[in-house]
């Protein structure tokens, strides 16, 4: 059974609306998310390597 016109709009409008949010939600955290995933990278690098990091 087809979907209406007026029910394929919503659906288009809905994913659009969607799709704004979550650029809106997941653009903002991304520094979040990288710095938080280099951060553990960095702590196991400076854990396995002699000598570690050195600061200046």
């Amino acid at each position: 059974m087809a979907d209406s016109k007026s029910q394929t709009a919503l659906k288009v409008g809905g994913i659009v609306v969607g799709a704004l949010v979550a650029f809106v939600v997941v653009v903002p955290l991304l520094p979040v998310v990288l710095e938080f995933a280099v951060g553990i990278f960095r702590g196991f690098f400076d854990a396995i390597v002699p000598g570690g990091r050195t600061y200046e």
